[in-house]
């Protein structure tokens, strides 16, 4: 008899904590899962949990719009780089602090990362092996306390922070006159915020429920 098993499924454990995510077409749900990841087929009602493993629980996870990369993060920064198509580990980095929020830009080719009280842009890695697959493109600074939520411009071009300390900020990707653009006015953290297609107007929410639309 032969012995060959492999990691198959994850069964008996749930969600805790870390965002959600739909795969570019909307057909499955990412979710952390302790340590693992689990993909949700929601169209034909089943599961399956990646077998790349974080060390620590899973605090958020990011993927590419293609739907190739994969970036988890674990509650001490520690990143694993995967190819989510084949399910296996790239490559392992750390990013030396907590981080609460990762998202890809919609072009692919950057993707931030909240870094205590900045916000760091990185190229994408690509699908092959190499020695350092983390270029950092450029560092972002302004808030006075810890960035937990971000969202990107539909062209790429600018992204949105919001912050514990009760505001948010739009940064330009390259430098530009007039950025960062600072909203304030919020009575508690800022959980989300949002750049629409439309380019006139950011939406903020914070966690007492307010929400708050910021036009040109």
């Amino acid at each position: 008899m032969r012995f060959g098993f492999k990691f198959s499924n994850l069964c008996g454990s749930v969600y805790s904590q870390g965002n959600l995510l739909f795969t570019p077409d909307g057909g499955s749900l990412l979710s952390p899962v302790g340590n693992r990841v689990t993909v949700f087929d929601l169209e034909n009602s089943k599961s399956l949990t990646l077998p790349t493993e974080n060390a620590k629980n899973i605090d958020c996870v990011a993927l590419s719009p293609d739907g190739t990369v994969l970036i988890t993060v674990d509650e001490e920064g520690r990143a694993l780089l995967i190819n989510f198509r084949r399910g296996s580990v790239l490559n392992y980095f750390n990013f030396k602090t907590r981080v609460s929020a990762i998202l890809f830009s919609p072009c692919g080719k950057y993707f931030a990362v909240s870094h205590g009280k900045l916000v760091q842009v990185w190229m994408t890695p690509s699908l092959k092996r190499e020695y350092a697959p983390f270029v950092l493109h450029r560092t972002y600074g302004g808030h006075f306390d810890e960035v937990v939520s971000l969202d990107w411009s539909t062209d790429s071009s600018y992204f949105i922070s919001g912050s514990r300390d009760l505001t948010a900020k739009i940064f330009s990707l390259e430098p530009s006159p007039g950025f960062p653009v600072n909203f304030a006015g919020h009575k508690d953290t800022v959980i989300a915020a949002f750049l629409p297609k439309e380019e006139d107007t950011a939406y903020t929410v914070a966690r007492d429920g307010c929400l708050v639309a910021w036009q040109k």
